[in-house]
């Protein structure tokens, strides 16, 4: 089972580089270059998109969704939830998904933290999203990492979460160890960063992979900031979109939706946190 997903968050992020019109204009260009691309090889991918892009430019998401593809929430301004209390994230997740939902007209059924920031610390927002009708949840890391991580779920395949008096279904990002280092090798840095054979190699031993792709990812064309991430933000950049392509040629895959239809949820591994 080979899941695509997009993590829609640059309206917000590229606006402080670029402004607004420079970056609407860049980042619809490469939506398009996506929803068409993903036409043409008739992929259903699940798109997470920011309450606050549904709000701004609602168009985008109409857009989305007029293309075939899934919506799901990242959150309302992409803020880590590592930054919220349990009041605050409810908040958030409720503007949000009301948000999203005011403009598409369906019930919002997937989530995913900014920077996969659900931790051991607060896992109580998996019940704040159960509350809010989301049905399966796609935060989790099950490895330490910089941004906090999750390296007691061990389980890197869809699960159901038991926390409290809840369940929720869990599709956690895929790890690799590569040189000792467990890394997620599916997509943001080092989808670019990794050589395609190596990919190729690692989800092809795999039964289960989670994509998670940015735009920004595969602009080569946009203004590069010069920092301490620089490398981390732009190597490989140039030939991500051949490497896209190739992956969705030589792999099948489906969305979130399909995905949740397809598991037997009865046969999944249950992680208590």
């Amino acid at each position: 089972m080979n899941i695509l997903t997009i993590d829609l968050e640059e309206w917000y992020v590229y606006s402080t580089i670029l402004g607004d019109k420079e970056s609407n204009k860049r980042l619809e260009n490469y939506l398009d270059i996506f929803l068409n691309l993903f036409a043409e090889h008739n992929l259903h991918a699940t798109f997470f998109v920011l309450g606050a892009i549904a709000r701004s430019h609602p168009y985008i998401i109409r857009k989305i969704v007029s293309a075939g593809q899934e919506i799901g929430c990242h959150s309302d301004v992409h803020s880590w939830l590592t930054e919220f209390n349990e009041s605050q994230f409810e908040e958030d997740t409720n503007r949000a998904i009301s948000s999203i939902e005011n403009v598409t007209g369906v019930k919002v059924l997937g989530y995913r933290a900014p920077a996969f920031s659900i931790t051991p610390q607060n896992k109580w927002a998996l019940e704040i999203l159960k509350k809010f009708g989301i049905e399966y949840d796609c935060s989790i890391f099950p490895a330490g990492r910089d941004f906090g991580g999750f390296a007691d779920f061990t389980a890197d395949v869809p699960s159901i979460i038991n926390n409290n008096s809840i369940e929720i279904k869990e599709f956690p990002v895929g790890i690799a160890s590569i040189f000792g280092k467990k890394i997620a090798y599916s997509g943001g840095g080092y989808f670019r960063l990794l050589p395609y054979s190596t990919i190729k190699k690692i989800i092809s031993s795999r039964d289960y992979n989670m994509t998670y792709f940015h735009l920004r990812d595969f602009d080569k064309e946009q203004p590069r900031k010069l920092n301490l991430r620089y490398f981390k933000n732009y190597y490989g950049i140039n030939s991500a979109m051949q490497k896209l392509q190739k992956l969705i040629t030589e792999f099948h895959f489906m969305n979130l939706a399909n995905a949740n239809s397809t598991i037997d949820w009865t046969n999944v591994p249950i992680v208590k946190i």
